[in-house]
Protein backbone atom coordinates (compact mmCIF):
# COMPACT_ATOMS: atom_id res chain seq x y z
CA UNK A 1 0.00 0.00 0.00
CA UNK A 2 2.84 2.55 0.59
CA UNK A 3 4.54 1.74 -2.25
CA UNK A 4 0.95 2.53 -4.24
CA UNK A 5 0.44 5.45 -2.42
CA UNK A 6 3.92 6.59 -3.60
CA UNK A 7 3.52 6.07 -7.02
CA UNK A 8 0.22 8.32 -6.52
CA UNK A 9 2.19 10.84 -5.36
CA UNK A 10 4.60 11.40 -7.81
CA UNK A 11 2.30 12.00 -10.69
CA UNK A 12 2.33 15.80 -8.72
CA UNK A 13 6.32 15.48 -9.21
CA UNK A 14 7.48 13.46 -11.50
CA UNK A 15 4.40 12.59 -14.30
CA UNK A 16 7.15 10.69 -16.22
CA UNK A 17 9.00 9.06 -14.19
CA UNK A 18 6.25 7.95 -12.17
CA UNK A 19 4.44 6.69 -15.47
CA UNK A 20 6.97 4.59 -15.87
CA UNK A 21 7.16 3.13 -12.63
CA UNK A 22 3.75 2.30 -12.47
CA UNK A 23 3.40 0.32 -15.88
CA UNK A 24 5.91 -2.03 -13.81
CA UNK A 25 4.79 -1.92 -10.25
CA UNK A 26 1.02 -0.58 -10.50
CA UNK A 27 -1.85 -2.29 -8.78
CA UNK A 28 -4.80 -1.84 -10.59
CA UNK A 29 -7.02 -2.58 -7.37
CA UNK A 30 -5.39 0.79 -6.09
CA UNK A 31 -5.75 2.22 -9.22
CA UNK A 32 -9.84 1.68 -9.54
CA UNK A 33 -10.25 2.88 -5.47
CA UNK A 34 -8.09 5.84 -6.35
CA UNK A 35 -10.35 6.57 -9.64
CA UNK A 36 -13.49 6.32 -7.81
CA UNK A 37 -12.60 7.85 -4.66
CA UNK A 38 -11.26 11.25 -6.85
CA UNK A 39 -14.14 11.18 -9.38
CA UNK A 40 -16.87 11.06 -7.04
CA UNK A 41 -15.26 13.60 -4.33
CA UNK A 42 -15.12 16.35 -7.35
CA UNK A 43 -18.22 15.42 -8.53
CA UNK A 44 -19.81 15.97 -4.95
CA UNK A 45 -18.22 19.40 -4.42
CA UNK A 46 -18.85 20.33 -8.09
CA UNK A 47 -22.71 19.35 -8.17
CA UNK A 48 -23.80 22.15 -5.62
CA UNK A 49 -21.55 25.14 -7.55
CA UNK A 50 -23.40 23.37 -11.13
CA UNK A 51 -26.89 23.47 -9.01
CA UNK A 52 -25.68 27.47 -8.01
CA UNK A 53 -24.70 28.23 -11.14
CA UNK A 54 -27.64 27.22 -13.00
CA UNK A 55 -30.06 27.90 -10.38
CA UNK A 56 -30.49 31.10 -8.24
CA UNK A 57 -29.64 31.34 -4.74
CA UNK A 58 -32.75 32.98 -4.04
CA UNK A 59 -35.94 33.95 -5.00
CA UNK A 60 -37.70 37.00 -4.20
CA UNK A 61 -41.30 37.52 -4.50
CA UNK A 62 -43.68 40.42 -4.66
CA UNK A 63 -44.97 39.68 -0.81
CA UNK A 64 -41.90 38.75 0.78
CA UNK A 65 -38.33 40.57 0.18
CA UNK A 66 -36.84 39.24 3.06
CA UNK A 67 -33.68 37.39 3.45
CA UNK A 68 -33.68 33.69 1.54
CA UNK A 69 -33.87 30.74 4.23
CA UNK A 70 -31.41 28.36 3.71
CA UNK A 71 -32.19 24.63 3.63
CA UNK A 72 -30.72 22.04 4.86
CA UNK A 73 -30.80 18.88 2.39
CA UNK A 74 -32.29 16.24 4.74
CA UNK A 75 -30.56 12.84 4.79
CA UNK A 76 -32.24 10.86 2.29
CA UNK A 77 -31.54 13.59 -0.21
CA UNK A 78 -27.97 13.35 0.33
CA UNK A 79 -27.87 9.68 -0.05
CA UNK A 80 -29.29 10.04 -3.12
CA UNK A 81 -27.09 12.87 -4.58
CA UNK A 82 -24.33 10.08 -3.33
CA UNK A 83 -25.80 7.57 -5.34
CA UNK A 84 -26.02 10.06 -8.42
CA UNK A 85 -22.23 10.96 -8.05
CA UNK A 86 -20.92 7.50 -7.66
CA UNK A 87 -23.72 6.38 -11.03
CA UNK A 88 -21.27 9.37 -12.48
CA UNK A 89 -18.44 7.91 -11.69
CA UNK A 90 -19.21 4.11 -12.86
CA UNK A 91 -20.52 5.88 -16.22
CA UNK A 92 -16.78 7.53 -16.57
CA UNK A 93 -14.75 4.62 -15.55
CA UNK A 94 -16.60 2.51 -17.76
CA UNK A 95 -16.42 5.02 -20.90
CA UNK A 96 -12.55 4.92 -20.03
CA UNK A 97 -12.05 1.60 -20.03
CA UNK A 98 -14.30 0.63 -23.15
CA UNK A 99 -13.71 3.64 -25.10
CA UNK A 100 -10.94 5.47 -24.51
CA UNK A 101 -8.24 3.19 -24.25
CA UNK A 102 -9.21 1.04 -27.09
CA UNK A 103 -9.12 4.41 -29.29
CA UNK A 104 -5.62 5.25 -28.03
CA UNK A 105 -4.39 2.08 -28.65
CA UNK A 106 -5.83 2.16 -32.33
CA UNK A 107 -4.23 5.71 -32.71
CA UNK A 108 -0.60 4.24 -31.49
CA UNK A 109 -1.47 1.19 -33.80
CA UNK A 110 -1.54 3.18 -37.01
CA UNK A 111 0.95 5.22 -36.11
CA UNK A 112 3.56 2.37 -35.30
CA UNK A 113 1.98 0.38 -38.20
CA UNK A 114 3.54 -2.88 -37.29
CA UNK A 115 1.61 -5.26 -34.95
CA UNK A 116 -1.83 -5.64 -35.28
CA UNK A 117 -4.65 -3.43 -33.25
CA UNK A 118 -5.47 -7.17 -31.29
CA UNK A 119 -1.95 -7.90 -30.01
CA UNK A 120 -1.26 -4.51 -29.34
CA UNK A 121 -4.59 -4.63 -27.41
CA UNK A 122 -3.76 -7.63 -25.19
CA UNK A 123 -0.14 -6.59 -24.90
CA UNK A 124 -0.44 -3.02 -23.50
CA UNK A 125 -4.12 -2.43 -22.71
CA UNK A 126 -4.62 -3.07 -18.64
CA UNK A 127 -0.80 -0.95 -18.44
CA UNK A 128 -2.48 2.37 -19.98
CA UNK A 129 -5.63 1.77 -18.01
CA UNK A 130 -3.64 1.18 -14.74
CA UNK A 131 -1.78 4.53 -15.54
CA UNK A 132 -4.99 6.46 -16.94
CA UNK A 133 -7.21 5.20 -13.69
CA UNK A 134 -3.85 6.86 -11.22
CA UNK A 135 -4.11 9.84 -13.01
CA UNK A 136 -7.26 10.21 -11.90
CA UNK A 137 -4.92 11.51 -9.47
CA UNK A 138 -5.10 15.00 -10.82
CA UNK A 139 -8.91 15.24 -9.29
CA UNK A 140 -7.93 14.72 -5.95
CA UNK A 141 -6.82 18.78 -4.91
CA UNK A 142 -10.02 19.75 -6.72
CA UNK A 143 -11.94 17.42 -4.87
CA UNK A 144 -10.72 18.43 -1.84
CA UNK A 145 -10.75 22.10 -2.47
CA UNK A 146 -13.82 22.41 -4.22
CA UNK A 147 -15.88 20.49 -1.26
CA UNK A 148 -14.61 23.04 1.06
CA UNK A 149 -15.10 25.85 -1.01
CA UNK A 150 -19.07 24.65 -1.05
CA UNK A 151 -19.50 24.28 2.52
CA UNK A 152 -18.31 27.42 2.84
CA UNK A 153 -20.44 28.75 0.01
CA UNK A 154 -17.87 30.59 -2.43
CA UNK A 155 -19.16 31.58 -5.82
CA UNK A 156 -19.54 28.63 -8.18
CA UNK A 157 -17.43 29.72 -11.39
CA UNK A 158 -13.83 29.34 -9.67
CA UNK A 159 -15.20 25.89 -8.35
CA UNK A 160 -15.94 24.92 -12.06
CA UNK A 161 -12.70 26.70 -13.10
CA UNK A 162 -10.60 24.25 -11.03
CA UNK A 163 -12.73 21.52 -12.45
CA UNK A 164 -11.50 22.26 -15.79
CA UNK A 165 -8.07 22.34 -14.63
CA UNK A 166 -8.26 19.02 -13.46
CA UNK A 167 -9.53 17.66 -16.66
CA UNK A 168 -6.63 19.29 -18.77
CA UNK A 169 -4.48 18.12 -15.87
CA UNK A 170 -5.55 14.67 -15.87
CA UNK A 171 -5.34 14.88 -20.11
CA UNK A 172 -1.66 15.90 -19.67
CA UNK A 173 -1.39 12.64 -17.41
CA UNK A 174 -2.48 10.55 -20.09
CA UNK A 175 -0.24 12.45 -22.58
CA UNK A 176 2.61 11.44 -20.30
CA UNK A 177 1.31 8.10 -19.85
CA UNK A 178 1.43 7.01 -23.43
CA UNK A 179 4.61 8.65 -24.40
CA UNK A 180 6.08 6.51 -21.68
CA UNK A 181 4.36 3.22 -22.40
CA UNK A 182 4.85 3.74 -26.42
CA UNK A 183 7.82 6.00 -26.34
CA UNK A 184 5.98 8.22 -29.11
CA UNK A 185 6.78 11.54 -29.54
CA UNK A 186 4.61 14.02 -27.45
CA UNK A 187 3.05 15.17 -30.26
CA UNK A 188 1.63 11.84 -31.61
CA UNK A 189 0.92 11.06 -27.64
CA UNK A 190 -1.59 14.36 -27.64
CA UNK A 191 -3.20 13.50 -30.85
CA UNK A 192 -3.54 9.86 -29.22
CA UNK A 193 -5.12 11.42 -25.70
CA UNK A 194 -7.05 13.95 -27.67
CA UNK A 195 -9.16 11.49 -30.00
CA UNK A 196 -9.18 9.11 -26.67
CA UNK A 197 -10.84 11.71 -24.77
CA UNK A 198 -13.03 12.08 -28.17
CA UNK A 199 -14.35 8.21 -27.84
CA UNK A 200 -14.67 8.82 -23.80
CA UNK A 201 -17.36 11.64 -24.17
CA UNK A 202 -19.19 9.47 -27.05
CA UNK A 203 -19.02 6.46 -24.74
CA UNK A 204 -20.42 9.09 -22.23
CA UNK A 205 -23.49 9.93 -24.70
CA UNK A 206 -24.27 6.65 -25.90
CA UNK A 207 -24.82 5.35 -22.79
CA UNK A 208 -26.90 8.68 -21.93
CA UNK A 209 -29.18 7.42 -24.98
CA UNK A 210 -29.34 4.15 -24.02
CA UNK A 211 -30.83 4.81 -20.92
CA UNK A 212 -32.75 2.53 -19.26
CA UNK A 213 -31.28 -0.27 -21.32
CA UNK A 214 -28.12 -0.25 -19.42
CA UNK A 215 -30.21 -2.25 -16.61
CA UNK A 216 -30.57 -5.14 -18.90
CA UNK A 217 -26.73 -5.56 -18.10
CA UNK A 218 -27.50 -6.75 -14.47
CA UNK A 219 -28.95 -9.66 -15.64
CA UNK A 220 -27.57 -13.08 -14.05
CA UNK A 221 -28.44 -14.64 -16.73
CA UNK A 222 -26.68 -11.61 -19.60
CA UNK A 223 -23.44 -11.57 -17.67
CA UNK A 224 -23.06 -15.47 -17.32
CA UNK A 225 -23.16 -15.91 -21.39
CA UNK A 226 -20.79 -12.78 -21.43
CA UNK A 227 -18.74 -14.30 -19.27
CA UNK A 228 -18.05 -17.62 -21.39
CA UNK A 229 -18.08 -15.67 -24.53
CA UNK A 230 -15.71 -13.14 -23.64
CA UNK A 231 -14.25 -14.26 -20.30
CA UNK A 232 -11.14 -15.51 -21.49
CA UNK A 233 -10.24 -12.77 -24.16
CA UNK A 234 -10.87 -10.52 -21.30
CA UNK A 235 -8.69 -12.17 -19.03
CA UNK A 236 -6.01 -12.24 -22.14
CA UNK A 237 -6.08 -8.48 -20.80
CA UNK A 238 -4.13 -8.36 -18.57
CA UNK A 239 -1.21 -10.97 -19.69
CA UNK A 240 0.78 -8.20 -21.11
CA UNK A 241 1.04 -6.18 -17.64
CA UNK A 242 1.50 -9.34 -15.98
CA UNK A 243 4.30 -10.49 -18.41
CA UNK A 244 5.87 -6.96 -18.48
CA UNK A 245 5.92 -6.63 -14.75
CA UNK A 246 7.43 -10.23 -14.13
CA UNK A 247 10.22 -9.46 -16.26
CA UNK A 248 10.92 -6.43 -14.59
CA UNK A 249 10.83 -8.02 -11.31
CA UNK A 250 13.47 -10.38 -12.88
CA UNK A 251 15.67 -8.05 -14.28
CA UNK A 252 15.68 -5.84 -10.96
CA UNK A 253 16.88 -8.99 -9.13
CA UNK A 254 19.34 -10.44 -11.54
CA UNK A 255 21.17 -6.89 -11.01
CA UNK A 256 21.81 -7.94 -7.28
CA UNK A 257 24.88 -9.99 -8.74
CA UNK A 258 27.37 -7.73 -9.53
CA UNK A 259 28.87 -9.40 -12.52
CA UNK A 260 25.92 -9.32 -14.47
CA UNK A 261 26.00 -6.89 -16.73
CA UNK A 262 23.16 -7.98 -19.41
CA UNK A 263 21.01 -6.93 -16.23
CA UNK A 264 21.53 -3.80 -16.74
CA UNK A 265 21.97 -3.55 -20.42
CA UNK A 266 17.86 -5.02 -20.14
CA UNK A 267 17.48 -2.30 -18.09
CA UNK A 268 18.91 0.23 -20.32
CA UNK A 269 16.54 -0.66 -23.01
CA UNK A 270 13.97 -0.81 -21.89
CA UNK A 271 14.09 2.87 -19.74
CA UNK A 272 15.27 3.79 -23.84
CA UNK A 273 12.36 2.46 -25.45
CA UNK A 274 10.45 4.72 -22.98
CA UNK A 275 12.57 7.56 -23.77
CA UNK A 276 13.81 8.07 -19.75
CA UNK A 277 17.37 8.57 -21.41
CA UNK A 278 18.93 9.46 -18.20
CA UNK A 279 17.99 6.25 -16.50
CA UNK A 280 19.13 4.62 -19.94
CA UNK A 281 22.40 6.11 -19.78
CA UNK A 282 22.90 5.36 -16.12
CA UNK A 283 22.35 1.43 -16.74
CA UNK A 284 24.28 0.72 -19.92
CA UNK A 285 27.13 2.96 -18.34
CA UNK A 286 26.67 0.33 -15.42
CA UNK A 287 26.95 -2.48 -17.75
CA UNK A 288 30.31 -0.87 -19.13
CA UNK A 289 31.67 -0.47 -15.77
CA UNK A 290 30.77 -4.41 -15.54
CA UNK A 291 32.10 -5.95 -19.20
CA UNK A 292 34.28 -3.44 -20.67
CA UNK A 293 34.33 -5.64 -23.34
CA UNK A 294 30.97 -5.76 -24.47
CA UNK A 295 29.75 -3.66 -27.57
CA UNK A 296 26.13 -3.16 -27.52
CA UNK A 297 26.07 -0.71 -24.30
CA UNK A 298 28.11 1.79 -25.69
CA UNK A 299 26.70 1.13 -29.02
CA UNK A 300 23.10 2.72 -27.80
CA UNK A 301 25.26 5.08 -25.42
CA UNK A 302 25.89 6.35 -28.85
CA UNK A 303 22.25 5.82 -30.12
CA UNK A 304 20.90 7.97 -27.36
CA UNK A 305 23.64 10.76 -27.92
CA UNK A 306 22.44 11.08 -31.47
CA UNK A 307 18.57 11.11 -30.29
CA UNK A 308 19.93 13.94 -27.94
CA UNK A 309 22.23 16.13 -30.09
CA UNK A 310 25.13 15.41 -29.23
CA UNK A 311 27.30 13.76 -32.29
CA UNK A 312 30.65 14.63 -30.86
CA UNK A 313 29.87 12.02 -27.94
CA UNK A 314 28.06 10.13 -30.33
CA UNK A 315 30.91 9.75 -32.15
CA UNK A 316 33.27 8.49 -29.36
CA UNK A 317 30.34 5.59 -28.35
CA UNK A 318 30.10 4.42 -31.33
CA UNK A 319 33.86 4.23 -32.39
CA UNK A 320 34.59 1.97 -29.39
CA UNK A 321 31.51 -0.13 -30.34
CA UNK A 322 33.05 -0.51 -33.28
CA UNK A 323 36.34 -1.07 -32.12
CA UNK A 324 35.22 -4.13 -29.43
CA UNK A 325 32.71 -5.87 -32.79
CA UNK A 326 32.92 -4.86 -36.05
CA UNK A 327 29.52 -6.77 -36.55
CA UNK A 328 27.72 -4.93 -34.00
CA UNK A 329 23.71 -4.86 -33.70
CA UNK A 330 23.70 -6.22 -37.10
CA UNK A 331 26.46 -3.94 -38.20
CA UNK A 332 24.07 -1.19 -37.62
CA UNK A 333 27.23 0.53 -35.59
CA UNK A 334 28.63 1.75 -38.75
CA UNK A 335 25.16 3.30 -39.97
CA UNK A 336 24.54 5.12 -36.73
CA UNK A 337 28.15 6.09 -37.00
CA UNK A 338 27.51 7.68 -40.57
CA UNK A 339 24.78 9.70 -39.23
CA UNK A 340 26.90 11.12 -36.28
CA UNK A 341 29.84 12.45 -38.67
CA UNK A 342 26.90 13.55 -41.33
CA UNK A 343 25.68 15.61 -38.16
CA UNK A 344 28.96 17.34 -37.03
CA UNK A 345 30.14 17.81 -40.46
CA UNK A 346 32.55 15.03 -41.17
CA UNK A 347 31.77 14.33 -44.62
CA UNK A 348 34.66 12.32 -45.85
CA UNK A 349 34.13 9.99 -42.63
CA UNK A 350 30.14 9.93 -42.82
CA UNK A 351 31.05 8.41 -46.51
CA UNK A 352 33.57 5.95 -45.34
CA UNK A 353 30.79 4.67 -42.70
CA UNK A 354 27.45 4.95 -44.89
CA UNK A 355 29.24 2.85 -47.28
CA UNK A 356 30.59 0.07 -45.73
CA UNK A 357 27.18 -0.21 -43.96
CA UNK A 358 25.63 -0.30 -46.93
CA UNK A 359 27.99 -2.34 -48.89
CA UNK A 360 26.62 -5.05 -46.35
CA UNK A 361 23.58 -4.44 -45.75
CA UNK A 362 22.52 -2.89 -49.02
CA UNK A 363 18.62 -3.36 -48.82
CA UNK A 364 17.93 -1.73 -45.12
CA UNK A 365 15.89 1.60 -46.04
CA UNK A 366 17.38 3.58 -43.17
CA UNK A 367 21.00 3.13 -44.31
CA UNK A 368 20.05 3.53 -47.98
CA UNK A 369 18.61 7.11 -46.91
CA UNK A 370 21.34 8.31 -44.87
CA UNK A 371 23.54 7.53 -47.60
CA UNK A 372 21.17 9.43 -50.13
CA UNK A 373 21.59 12.47 -47.69
CA UNK A 374 25.29 12.02 -47.40
CA UNK A 375 25.66 12.23 -50.94
CA UNK A 376 23.62 15.63 -51.80
CA UNK A 377 25.62 17.06 -48.54
CA UNK A 378 28.95 16.24 -51.18
CA UNK A 379 26.69 17.22 -53.97
CA UNK A 380 26.84 14.26 -55.90
CA UNK A 381 23.62 14.55 -56.75
CA UNK A 382 22.83 11.38 -59.10
CA UNK A 383 24.23 8.91 -56.70
CA UNK A 384 21.95 10.64 -53.85
CA UNK A 385 19.22 9.88 -56.36
CA UNK A 386 19.76 6.38 -56.67
CA UNK A 387 20.32 5.88 -52.90
CA UNK A 388 17.09 7.70 -51.96
CA UNK A 389 15.11 5.47 -55.00
CA UNK A 390 16.58 2.55 -53.78
CA UNK A 391 15.48 2.90 -50.12
CA UNK A 392 11.69 3.75 -51.65
CA UNK A 393 12.42 0.48 -53.76
CA UNK A 394 13.71 -1.17 -50.20
CA UNK A 395 10.27 -0.27 -48.67
CA UNK A 396 8.08 -1.54 -51.51
CA UNK A 397 9.18 -5.12 -51.85
CA UNK A 398 8.90 -5.65 -48.42
CA UNK A 399 6.23 -7.70 -46.73
CA UNK A 400 3.31 -5.79 -45.62
CA UNK A 401 4.34 -5.96 -41.98
CA UNK A 402 7.68 -4.38 -42.83
CA UNK A 403 6.71 -2.22 -44.78
CA UNK A 404 4.60 -0.21 -42.82
CA UNK A 405 7.23 -0.61 -40.17
CA UNK A 406 9.50 0.91 -42.33
CA UNK A 407 7.20 3.09 -44.34
CA UNK A 408 8.79 6.23 -42.35
CA UNK A 409 11.92 6.22 -44.52
CA UNK A 410 10.35 5.73 -48.10
CA UNK A 411 8.16 9.32 -46.96
CA UNK A 412 11.62 10.71 -45.95
CA UNK A 413 13.37 9.48 -49.33
CA UNK A 414 9.95 10.97 -51.49
CA UNK A 415 10.88 14.36 -49.36
CA UNK A 416 14.37 14.54 -49.72
CA UNK A 417 13.89 13.48 -53.58
CA UNK A 418 10.91 15.99 -54.48
CA UNK A 419 13.49 18.96 -52.57
CA UNK A 420 16.62 18.05 -54.75
CA UNK A 421 13.91 18.26 -57.69
CA UNK A 422 12.68 22.05 -56.85
CA UNK A 423 16.85 23.14 -56.28
CA UNK A 424 17.40 21.98 -59.72
CA UNK A 425 14.65 23.63 -61.12
CA UNK A 426 15.79 26.41 -59.63
CA UNK A 427 19.04 26.52 -60.42
CA UNK A 428 18.37 25.78 -63.70
CA UNK A 429 15.62 28.68 -63.93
Amino acid sequence: MRDQIQLLLALYRQPIRAASRIIDEGRIWFAIFTAVVALAGMQFGTAGAKRQYIQPSHVETAEQDEAPVTQVPSSGLAILALTLNLTATVKFLGALALAFVPAVVLVITLNRSHESFAVMLRKDYLPLLNCLLLSAAAYIPVAIVSTVLTFTRVEALPILFLAGLAHLYFLFLGTCCVRTLWGTSFGVATLATGLGCGALLGGEAAAGVLGGGMYYFASPCLIYYAWVFLGNGALSLGNGSRSRQHLRRQLDLATINPRDSDAHYQLGLIYQERRQFDEAKKRFTRAIEIDAAEADPAFQLGRIAIEEGRPAEAITWLRKAAALNDKCCSHEVWRELGVAYLQSGHLTEAREALDKYVSRRPYDPAGLYWQGKMLAAVERLEEARESLRGCEEAVNTMPPHLRRQHGKWKRLASDELRRMEKMKLVTAG
